[in-house]
């Protein structure tokens, strides 16, 4: 069983046992038990680098840089004690496809959470919407301080056999703007021809 296993194990029937005015075994109190608990604590933790992504938690407006008709706002939360951030995205209407091949005017939605990987060391943004596609994009990506830009890879299949390479640059201007630069696969060179610049303002605190 491997650590994380152990753990969850230990607390549950901890739980259980205090429930019933019983007392909770106690572990073998061993050095190695303690040094992974504590790394699989300190690894937990929210860090430096999830410090930068807190500096994007607000409301804010977004616009196409060249479609003034792509436009709308996005809400960025954290949450378990700042591990993660959730961000909600509302744009405007668009035809959404649902069941049985009908089709509904509804506003473009999406969902994203966000992360900092300890282990992996690497940027992690989970992404879903109910536009198109029906799978969940996991990007991930680095940091450049010189730029100030987050950098995001992922691979995505929107049809069967049809993969694309697709890279995002985030980059923050100041506290109150950054932007956002697609790039998609084109004729096998990465990262490709740019699809499409949106611009964030942040949106003031009433």
């Amino acid at each position: 069983m491997n650590n994380a296993c152990l753990l969850t194990t230990l607390v549950l029937l901890s739980a259980a046992l205090i429930s019933q005015g019983q007392s909770p075994p106690k572990p073998a109190n061993t050095a190695s038990q303690q040094e992974a608990m504590t790394q699989l604590l300190d690894f937990s933790r929210p860090g430096p680098n999830h410090a930068l992504l807190a500096r994007l938690v607000g409301t804010w407006a977004f616009q196409d840089k060249n479609l003034p008709f792509v436009k709308g706002t996005i809400v960025r939360k954290l949450i378990y004690e700042g591990r993660f951030c959730v961000v909600e995205i509302t744009g405007g209407k668009l035809q959404i496809p649902i069941a049985e091949g009908q089709m509904k005017l509804e506003n473009y939605q999406g969902m994203e959470i966000e992360g900092y990987d300890n282990v992996a060391h690497k940027f992690v943004t989970t992404s879903i919407n109910n536009h198109i596609g029906s799978g969940i994009t996991k990007q991930s990506g680095g940091y450049d301080p010189k730029t100030n830009s987050f950098t995001y890879d992922w691979d995505s299949e929107l049809r069967p056999g049809l993969t694309h390479k697709n890279r995002k640059v985030l980059t923050v201007l100041d506290e109150s703007h950054y932007t956002e630069e697609y790039y998609e696969e084109q004729n096998g060179t990465s990262p490709g021809k740019k699809v499409r610049e949106l611009i964030y303002s942040r949106v003031p605190v009433k």
